[in-house]
């Protein structure tokens, strides 16, 4: 990682902002390595614009691929609200639950509750999902909501990896740790 983050690093202050088109067009690379650093340069910069006119243009080309997942997240963890239309439009062409959950997760990430509903949907009813539980637990930390703290609570019986999603959900919402057993309350602060 300390290697990732020297390039990244170096590729800010050579080239800043200049560099924002050809990391755009790197986020859509089908090798994951690539777009992943592409995406950890691109959250430092004020790209969000860029980021939605690619997806856009894919979108309107009615081309699909992995980039435009990792470029619903980070509309999403950039918080770049003018993207909600588009991830809207994303959601008409996802081909699978998984890429749905990403695209999702980011529009709750931009406050959209009706995101919410669906992800607890997906999480607490949906059987063909129980694989996913964790990535849909991962989608759901953006909530404020302590109902949904409660829901992820109660599974974090059956599937203990559950537990570093409401370690985070505390962290961003303290008021959350006092719903916590006694137990985790005593993890959370070692």
């Amino acid at each position: 990682m300390e290697k990732n983050e020297k390039l990244i690093n170096r590729i800010l202050d050579e080239l800043g902002d200049k560099a924002i088109p050809k990391l755009v067009d790197l986020l859509f690379d089908e090798d994951a390595k690539t777009a992943m650093l592409s995406a950890d340069i691109l959250k430092k910069l004020d790209s969000c614009r860029e980021i939605m006119k690619e997806v856009d243009k894919k979108i309107d080309l009615a081309e699909s691929n992995v980039g435009m997942f990792y470029a619903a997240d980070l509309l999403g963890e950039m918080k770049c609200q003018n993207s909600i239309n588009t991830l809207y439009k994303l959601l008409g062409i996802v081909k699978e639950e998984k890429e749905a959950m990403i695209v999702y997760g980011a529009l709750l990430r931009l406050g959209e509750k009706e995101a919410e509903k669906y992800l607890l949907y997906e999480f607490e009813e949906d059987p063909y999902m129980k694989k996913s539980m964790l990535d849909i637990a991962i989608a759901l930390e953006a909530s404020d909501n302590p109902e949904i703290f409660k829901s992820i609570l109660k599974k974090s019986k059956e599937n203990e990896e559950l537990v570093e999603v409401l370690q985070s959900m505390c962290n961003k919402n303290p008021s959350f740790f006092y719903l916590l057993p006694g137990e985790l309350r005593g993890k959370f602060r070692e």
